[in-house]
Order: structure tokens, then sequence, then C-alpha cells
């Protein structure tokens, strides 16, 4: 992009609105065709005298080209249709404008093309930042706020009034989306730890400017990182107190740690705390880096190394590791700045790091095991609902689909206790991503589907690809052997669900979690869901509400007091359907009909289905369940049912304050009597017959109020 002088730049941006305002007032002073089109031709003119300079300078922006697509749809009318045209443009001139306006901002975006601030804001971004997800983001938001603004403004004008038309757009346009823009992006760079704009662009800068390269360079990536102590800047690093962790690998494989407390700093070998920052990174990097023959930036921004944690500190690494040059003349292993500038740091999109700053912010990673989505899935239901409160108590979560990601098997090579300790042989996702967010977390929450009384086999292969964080050496611990640590593991929260009614369903799974993660202390609750299959069932409705309310209430009490009161507990494992048979019978009609229609428990729902029954007393059963109260109103009724054929019997149904009652037998006087064949009124019921057509074919006979036989749907539908 050209670099043009100031008076270039204000020139290219306010160029466009002249054009706009110019026709406008004329717009409002003149309704005469040939008038109009000839300042309409003009200012057509004017747009492409415009672009052409905008082409000789820089590029026109998405505004030049709208006003000039505006100009030549206006000058095209008015030749066309003039008398039309011209009394279209006096009067809605202003909404012409701003219709302009909102089109190129709203919908380039929507084809994926750039965004109508990327052509101002990269005037003022360093260019390595121009594909950075964060530069994305920020102009998107601010590309979607102006087309807000000019939507807003689009309507008002709609209305004949100064105070619509022009007072209230101008106050919206120069009271807030101006200061937005000057404010926002710094105010979303402030949120994850960065630097303002003003800052990228002077260390930009200072990137650019030659400087001496210090004599003694090291070998090694060893070398680089031991001798970092050696140039540690005492009043740079102030009163921090930090734990710098770096994991090297290729032509050399270790593990140091750089503890700054006190005002100086140590190599260890092992942290002495959870590392505020991890830099992974290959050996030959990090010593390119070191010697200065690479930049830290662009190695950041193509991923060359990575970094995990506050990266507030790896911005401030070229401040606190730069020693006096009387020091550094001699033992200068460490980057001329910080590896990576402002916006090098926001292309490391990992989001369950705070990247904010702020040490108390508890990092949760939740994993989801199940491999269904929605509304089939109960285990992302609670999931879901727990995650929730963990966000309202300040907590910074980030919810994993394992379903999603490549975790192989463990093949218990051991290469991550011998070859490449901590580290392991394969390259899919749990190596390059998940296992680098298990270790940085403070918690972990397992959510995982009851399959064969445990977990199932996905959550499985995850916690057994942890193995890493293990050394292979044989500890006695109580009398019982165990590997060492070589990190220090998140604490755990274990979440299921199944199917089966009774809370000692999950006993088994109980039994393996405190096994692995209780003994040391790191197993912070147990949330399991008995007869989950049930949650969504519109007749305990108010239940399911209730459980859902105290999963959320636990997710708070995790980050706050890191654990569950026994009262939530309760509420959340809460009994759903009080009599276990009732919902055995319900659970075997609706597998009845996935196989008596061939299909699966997902097809069943998709196609909105109900179990079918098979006799009056799983009919009173089902019927109940579809009962819709806000249909029914005030409605007092008593539905009579009276079924002959295969099945023979008599039933009703007794609504009144927007419940329902099941009853066996013949009421002593129902409202409407329906008598039926069973077969018949069971293939209404589940919408394999129409009701109306059944009726008209005399294939049933009603007596009674006939309206509520109309209402019917209405009684009985969701």
């Amino acid at each position: 992009m050209k670099k043009l002088s100031k008076p270039k730049q204000i020139f290219l941006y306010i160029a466009p609105f002249p054009a706009l305002a110019f026709f406008k007032i004329w717009a409002a002073g003149s309704a005469k065709p040939a008038s109009l089109t000839i300042i309409a031709l003009l200012m057509l003119a004017y747009c492409a005298i415009m672009i052409g300079i905008a082409y000789r300078w820089d590029k026109p922006g998405y505004f030049d080209w709208a006003v000039t697509t505006y100009f030549a749809v206006v000058s095209c009318s008015l030749l066309l249709w003039p008398l039309w045209a011209s009394a279209l443009f006096s009067k809605y001139a202003v909404t012409g404008i701003y219709a302009c306006l909102f089109a190129a901002a709203f919908i380039p975006p929507l084809f994926g093309m750039d965004p109508f601030t990327y052509h101002y804001a990269k005037k003022y971004t360093p260019e390595d930042a121009w594909e950075n997800p964060i530069f994305v983001k920020i102009n998107l938001t601010m590309t979607y706020v102006w087309a807000g603004l000019f939507a807003l403004c689009l309507l008002m004008s709609l209305y004949p009034s100064v105070l619509t038309r022009a007072l209230i757009p101008l106050a919206l346009i120069l009271g807030f989306g101006l200061p937005f823009n000057v404010r926002f992006p710094d105010f979303y760079l402030r949120r994850l730890g960065l630097p303002s704009l003003a800052a990228q662009r002077r260390m930009a800068q200072q990137e650019k400017k030659p400087s001496e390269r210090p004599k003694n360079l090291p070998s090694s990536a060893w070398e680089a990182i031991s001798h970092m102590p050696d140039v540690f800047n005492v009043q740079a690093a102030g009163d921090l107190s930090a734990n710098i962790g770096f994991v090297v690998s290729g032509s050399e494989t270790f593990e140091a740690y750089l503890n700054i407390h006190g005002g100086r700093c140590s190599l260890e070998d092992q942290p002495s705390h959870k590392p505020d920052i991890t830099i992974r990174t290959p050996a030959e990097v990090w010593l390119a880096i070191s010697r200065g023959e690479r930049s830290g930036q662009e190695a950041f921004m193509h991923k060359a190394f990575t970094a995990e944690g506050n990266l507030g500190l790896l911005l401030r690494m070229g401040q606190i590791f730069s020693a006096p040059s009387s020091v550094a003349s001699e033992k200068s292993y460490t980057p001329e700045r910080s590896p990576v500038a402002a916006n090098a740091a926001t292309e490391h999109k990992d989001e369950s790091m705070p990247s904010n700053g702020k040490e108390n912010t508890m990092k949760v990673l939740a994993l989801n095991s199940s491999p269904r989505t929605g509304r089939d899935s109960k285990t992302e239901l609670m999931l879901n609902a727990l995650v929730e409160g963990m966000r309202e108590a300040g907590a910074d979560v980030e919810v994993v689909n394992l379903r999603e990601k490549t975790v192989n098997n463990c093949i218990g090579c051991f290469t991550c206790w011998t070859k490449t300790p901590g580290v392991c042989d394969h390259k899919d996702d749990m190596t390059k991503e998940l296992y680098p967010k298990w270790l940085e977390s403070d918690l972990v929450v397992y959510a995982t589907p009851l399959y064969h009384y445990t977990v199932n086999a996905t959550m499985k292969a995850f916690v057994e690809r942890t193995l890493p964080v293990l050394q292979p050496f044989f500890e006695q611990n109580d009398e019982k052997t165990r590997h060492p640590m070589r990190h220090e593991p998140p604490k755990a929260v274990f979440l299921s669900v199944a199917g089966f009614p009774e809370p000692a369903v999950f006993d088994q799974l109980s039994s393996w979690v405190n096994f692995i993660f209780g003994r040391s202390k790191r197993l912070l609750a147990e949330i399991y869901r008995p007869a989950a299959e049930t949650m969504t069932f519109p007749a305990y409705k108010e239940k399911n509400q209730d459980i859902l309310d105290a999963t959320k209430h636990a997710g708070r009490e995790l980050v706050e007091s890191s654990g569950v009161s026994s009262e939530t507990m309760a509420r959340v494992t809460q009994v759903i359907v009080e009599d276990k048979e009732t919902m055995s019978k319900v659970a075997n009609l609706m597998w009845k009909t996935c196989i008596a229609e061939g299909i699966t428990p997902r097809e069943f729902v998709e196609k909105g289905l109900i179990p079918r029954p098979d006799s009056i007393e799983t009919f009173m059963l089902i019927m109940p369940m579809g009962f819709n109260p806000n249909g029914a109103g005030d409605t007092k009724a008593i539905l009579q049912f009276n079924f002959s054929g295969d099945v023979e019997g008599s039933c009703h149904f007794k609504i009144e304050n927007r419940k329902i009652e099941a009853l066996t037998g013949i009421a002593e006087n129902p409202d409407l009597t329906i008598e039926s064949p069973f077969e018949v009124w069971m293939d209404i019921m589940t919408g394999k017959a129409d009701g109306q057509q059944m009726f008209m074919e005399q294939k049933y006979k009603v007596t009674g109020d006939l309206s509520l036989l109309m209402r019917m749907n209405q009684l009985f539908g969701k």
C-alpha cells in the first residue's frame, strides 16, 4: 500500500461525500427533471475523476464505488423516467444516500470481501498485522456497527423532518460513530492485554531500525536460554514475579524455566510453580531469534513457535532481558526486542488462555466427548448449563467438542517417557492443541455420556493420552507404587448422563474417577444425571428447568468455592419421574415405534413422532405427555374415549386449571365423547391418518361439544 501524505489521505477520505451533500441540497430545492439530471451527471463525472485520482495515489475504497454507483443509478433513472425519478429523489435523496452508505458497509463482508474499514485501518497498522485474526475481528466489528448506524439513519430518513433526516443522524455519526472508531481498537486490544495501536506502530518502527549485533552469539538454543538470566534487567522487571517456561524440540530437546522473583532471575529445570507463559519452539527457531537472524514477530506470525498463557509477558521480554550495553556486549543471548510485536501476539488465538493479564482468572477447559449435538445430546445440555454458570462467575472457559478433533489411541510406545520426554509421538490434535491446553488449565471438565457404565471411548482416549504428564520412574507413596508427575495436572470435574433412572448406574464410573483423580485430591466434583433422556420431555419441563438452573449454579460454585454444595447437587440429581415403571413403559413404546418404523431415536425426534400406545393403559400415559397448558388456557372439560376392536375399553381425561388428569372408565357427564376402533385413533394420534378425513369417512363417532374436537391440536400440540 502506497504511503500518502496527510493532505492526500484527508482528500481521499472526504472526496465522495461533497457530491452526496451537494446533490441532496440541490434535490431539496429543485424538483425539475432537467436540472436534477444535469446535476446528477455532473456528480457522476466528479466521482469518475475522484476514482481516477484515487487509483493514481492509492486505490478507491468501497464508499468511492458505492457513491459512484449511486449517481450512475440516479442519472439513468432521471434519463429514463424523468418525472417519476425527479419526484422520488427530491423527496428521498437523503434516504438514497444512507442506503448507499449502508450497502457499502454491509454487503462486501457477506461475499467474503474485506470490511470497508480495512481501506482506512491498513494505513495506520503495521503490514504484518493485516492478516491477523484480531485485526480482522476489530474491523468486522467496526464495519457492522457502522452498517447498523447507516441502517438506523436510513429508517429515520423516511420520515420527512429535519430532525430525523439531519440532526439525529449527524449526532449519531459524530457523537457515537467517530468516537467509537477512535476508541474501540485500543479498547479491544487492552482487553487482550496487548499494546495500543500507537504502541504497535512504535514497535514496528523499532523493528525496522538497524541495531548493533552483539559480539558473542549463542551456538545453541540451550546456550541462548541458559544465559538469559545474565542479561536480566532488574529495572525493567520491577516487582515482576513470574515463571517463563521453554519447551524446546527439534535438534535439541529440553525444558527450561526462568523464575523471576524479588528482582532476580534464575534458571530451573523444573518450575517452582505453574508457568505464567510457556513458549514451545524448535531449537533452530529460538536460536535464530536469539542471534538476531530472524524476526521474532515474523516467526510468531508464521507459527514457527507458539506461546501459551500471559502474552503480556511475551511482549515485555525484550525489556526484561535487555542488560546494559557493557554486559550485553559479552553475554547477549536474548532477542534484541520482544520475540513478538503487538499484532504478532494477537495471531495466537488460544481463547482458553486469559490474555487480559488477570492472574486470578480461572482457566477452564470443558471437554465434551458426546458424539451427539443439540437436543440429542443431554451431555451437551448439562455441560452448557455448567459452563454458563462458570462464565458468569468470571472464569475463562473454552469448550472443546472431542468429536471434532483427532485424538489417536495411545499405542504404549513410551516415546513420551524416553525419546521425547513429555511429548507424545502422535502428531494429531491432542499433541498439537489439546494436551498443551489441558496442561495450562486450572480446571478441566470431563463431560461424557455413560457407555457400558463408564466413560465412552472418545473420552477414554483423551485421558490415556495425558500420559506424558507422568515420568516413568517408580515411587512408593503410602505403600503404593506410583509414577512421579512431570507437571502439576489441572483440577477435575466429571459430568455424565445416563438413560437409566437409578443413580447407582454411575457407581462403576465414580469408582474409576475417584481412583484416577480423587487420590491426588484433584477431583472437585462429580455431577451425574440419571434419567437424562426425559430432560427434553414437555411433561417434565418445570423439573428439567430446575435441574439446568441448579447445574448452572453448580458452575458458579465451582469457580467461587472449588466445590458444589449438597443442596445444589440434590437439585441436580432430583428424581424426574417418580414412577420408574411408567418411565419404562414409555421408553419401551418409543423403542417399539422405532423398530416398527425402521428409524433411529434421532430420526424419531426429527420427524416429530410420538410413541404409539399399544393398550388403553399406555394411551393414558402418552396423551398427558402431549398436553399443552398454554393451548388449554382456562378450558374446563372432560374428554371421554370408548375404544373397540383389538383393544376394548374406556378412559377419560379431565382438563381443568391448565392441568390434565387421566382416569379409567366412563365419566358421568363428559363434554366430548369419542367412539373409535383403537387402531384408528392410534393412527390419528401418531400422524399416520388425518383425523378430519377419518371423521368424514365415519371411521369414528363423536358426540357432545364438537368445538373441543376442533381444538384437539391446540390442546395436545406443542
